[in-house]
Order: structure tokens, then sequence, then C-alpha cells
């Protein structure tokens, strides 16, 4: 019973740091994105369709690309209780990054039984850039850390446990990494190479009920693939470096040129993500303790626990995560890369398992505590400062504009093919109280009419309002 408590006391103090003491604020807006999943979620908590009429989908259609399902649906449930709502949004996005921290502190007690090892690896993990600034989204991407830890947890217990079934939850988990992110589904499959790689020699037969269990969850996604021809391959023909007329050699030399530059830490610790609808760029995107104890973790295994196969597992699935995105043209790009700190936090409990044993340790340990609050703070200072510039980028701007063009009560006109603006007006409507019917997509507006539109000029004749960067409303003449 005393141990109970002391890692609930870890969790809710985890929970304070990450949602209360932190306090950054999120990113100054609800980008286009963040609206269409969060218009998705709502119309399904509402009448079980999505934006386009499809009856519970398996994925979800957003400007020209499928989104992965399960954080619409798990947000779907939260707004039927709650009602829409970009805070609700927020604060589920952030609770599930939070969950999947919990899950690392809770392989941790698996592993240790140590109260320092949970606290110190639930506690890097709620002050890693990486994971903090993503839990302050909505995208869809936010399940796959959670997905991701629901693995590695599977595999540990599988691993250790001689029940009939310890196949079906690895399987399972890895479908649902698969339907989390469009990244998942090149992750999953990496992992069951890692699991072949691993355990197929000592225990052929549970990889291969693993393997057959996984492939039934993946039934769903061969169907719609076979009735959606070309629709979940769409994202990744968009972004991937290969070109049509590319030589074998030229193929492999850009991988691996890719795979070298992606899985470079010391970027991630001195810069991170370029591009600014995760990190805010300017200061470290993950710390440079936690490498270096992942390291430590990883030397101790060799030392001292090289039979056990969980970690190889966790080793060799760190090594081939970043295939997910080297087989694209974007480098560094983070929302590909989620598995690299969640598997370095996971290969730093060996190491801080050792801290309270050895004097060198608890040195070493203080040290790289030092550099994590010089490298917290300043990140903080760039975060705090640097966020107020991505109001635009997150369309923040956008509230005010659609205020106007909704006030007293006005219908607002929006092109059938602009779905951007579509999305933004839908999503405006639900959460202020306002009719689905004021929303009118397509026809020409009436005299006197507000419409609203992103990028292409108002229909027929009109005169501009207002603009919003690239967004504009304006009245129908």
């Amino acid at each position: 019973m005393p141990a109970r408590i002391a890692v609930a006391a870890v969790v809710l103090a985890g929970a304070a740091l990450w949602f209360c003491v932190l306090g950054p604020p999120p990113a100054p807006g609800f980008i286009r994105d963040e609206a269409s999943v969060a218009y998705n979620a709502y119309t399904l908590s509402h009448n079980l369709h999505d934006q386009n009429g499809g009856f519970l989908p398996l994925y979800i259609k957003s400007f020209g690309d499928y989104k992965s399902p399960l954080f619409p649906y798990v947000l779907a449930v939260v707004f039927r209780a709650t009602g829409p709502s970009k805070h609700v949004a927020l604060d589920t996005a952030s609770v599930l990054v939070f969950a999947a921290i919990l899950l690392i502190g809770w392989l941790a007690w698996r592993r240790t039984r140590s109260l320092f090892v949970v606290c110190s690896v639930v506690v890097l993990g709620v002050l890693t850039p990486w994971l903090y600034e993503l839990g302050r989204t909505s995208y869809e991407t936010i399940i796959e850390p959670l997905t991701l830890m629901l693995v590695v947890l599977a595999v540990d217990w599988a691993y250790r446990s001689d029940r009939r079934a310890r196949a079906i939850p690895v399987g399972v988990a890895l479908g649902a990494l698969t339907y989390s992110y469009a990244a998942g589904r090149i992750l999953a499959p990496l992992l069951v190479v890692a699991i072949f790689l691993v355990f197929f020699r000592s225990d052929r037969r549970w990889v291969l009920e693993t393997c057959v269990v996984y492939a039934a969850t993946l039934v769903p996604v061969g169907v719609y693939s076979l009735v959606h021809g070309g629709a979940l391959s769409a994202r990744f023909d968009s972004t991937t470096y290969l070109r049509h007329g590319m030589s074998p050699g030229t193929i492999v030399y850009d991988f691996f040129r890719n795979y070298v530059t992606d899985a470079n830490l010391e970027h991630w610790v001195v810069s991170g993500d370029p591009t600014p609808y995760i990190h805010v760029h300017g200061a470290a995107q993950l710390y440079g303790a936690i490498v270096v104890l992942a390291a430590i973790g990883v030397a101790t295994l060799w030392r001292t626990q090289r039979g056990d196969r969980f970690w190889w597992f966790v080793l060799v699935a760190l090594v081939l995560s970043p295939i997910t995105g080297a087989v694209t043209d974007q480098r560094h790009y983070s929302l590909r890369l989620l598995a690299i700190p969640m598997l370095l936090l996971v290969l730093a409990i060996p190491a801080l398992e050792l801290v309270p044993r050895s004097r060198g340790l608890q040195l070493t340990a203080a040290i790289l505590a030092i550099a994590v609050g010089a490298q917290f703070w300043q990140w903080r200072d760039n975060y705090d400062f640097n966020n107020k510039g991505r109001t635009v980028l997150f369309e923040g701007h956008l509230p005010p504009l659609l205020q106007r063009a909704f006030a007293g009560g006005r219908t607002v006109y929006v092109s059938s093919d602009d779905v951007y603006a579509q999305t933004h007006a839908l999503w405006y409507a639900v959460t202020h109280d306002i009719p689905k019917s004021h929303v009118a997509i397509g026809g020409a507006p009436p005299r006197g009419s507000i419409e609203f539109g992103r990028f292409s000029s108002c229909t027929g004749h009109c005169t501009e309002l207002a603009e919003a960067d690239t967004y504009w409303i304006a009245k129908a003449i």
C-alpha cells in the first residue's frame, strides 16, 4: 500500500508539473488541420458521420489527405460529453501525451520497482520540449506516443509471461499504432521486424501468433485501400523522396543520407524541427541529458543484462524508427520521428536505476540535472518569446474575422471548392452556437450577403470588407 501511495504521488506531481507549473501557452490559434480534426470529431459525436457525410469512416478525408481515426474518435467521445471546444480538444491532446509519459513511468516501475527511477523518468518526459510542445497542439498525431508505449509495454509483459494469449495484446497494440498516424503505418511494421529479429529464435510460436493477430487488425485497412484506391498512399506519394527515374544506387544513397540526418541526436539537442508547426525553433527539442542517460543505459545493459531480450527489442526499435522520416523528403520532421524521444527515455531507465547505488553516477546525475535545468530555461525563454509570433501561422487571427462575418445572425457563404474556409467557418459555427444552416457552401451568394474565403477571390461581384493574412470576408453586390 505505501508503494501505491508513493506512485500515486508521483503521478499527481507529474500532472501538476505538466498542466500547471510549466504553464507556457499553447500555440496561439487553431490551425486548419486542428480545426478539421475537431470538426470531424464533433460531427462523429453528433450523428456518427464525418464532415463529408461518411458513416463511421475508417479514415477521415481532410484537405485531400486521409486522417488516421484514433484521435478523432477519442475526441468525439469527449465532445459527446462536453460539447465542441478548442480548449477541450487541446486539453484532451495534452492528457494523451501525458498518459504516454506515465506509461514510461509504469514500465520503469515494472522493471525496477524504484520510485526514484519512476519519478526521474516522468519528470524528464514532462520537461522534454519535443513532447511538451506536441501536447499543446491537437493534431491526429497526438495519440501515436501513447500507442507506441502500449506496444512496448505489451512486448515487456508478453516476454515475461507464459500465458497462452500473450500474443493478443502485442498484436492489438501494433494495430492501434497503425491506426494512430500515417507514420504509424510504417513504424508498426518496423516494430514487427524488431520482434522478429530479437525473439524469433527463442520464441517462434509467440512471434508468429503476434503476426497473425496484427495481420487481423490490418484487414479493415486492406479493404479500405481496395475500395478507396490510392487514398492511404496519397500522403506518402506526395512526401517521399523517391522520384521516377532514380537509379537504385541513388535511392540507397539518399535513404542512408536521410536516415543519418534525421537520426543525428546532436541536431535535436541543439536545435530541432525547423518547421514551426510543432517546435519553436531556436532552442533544444531534446535534452542532452536524456541522450547521455540512454547511452549509459545501453552500456549498462550490455554489461549486466545482455540476455534480457526485451531491452534488445527497445534498442532495435530505436535504430529502426528513423526510417519513418528517412523515406520522406523533409528532414528533421518531428511528427514522423516521435519514437526517438520516447525510446530514448525508455533506455534511460537502466541508467537511472544505477544512480542510487553509485556515488560516481550520483555526481553524474547531479551534473545532468543542472544541464537539464539550463536547457529548460533556455527553451522556456525562447518558447515564451517566439511562440507569439506563430499567431498567423496557427491562424489565430481568424476568430475576429469570422465574428464580424457572422455578426447579426447572418449567413456566411463559402465556395464549394474552398475546403479550408469551409472547415474554419463550420468549426466556428458549432463552437459559437450558430446553426449550421448559417454556413452556406456553394451556390451564388445573394446581394448583400457575406462571403468568406481563402486565396481565391470572392465569387461574382463583391466588395472586400476585411482580410486576415490569406483569408478575407466580402459583401456580395
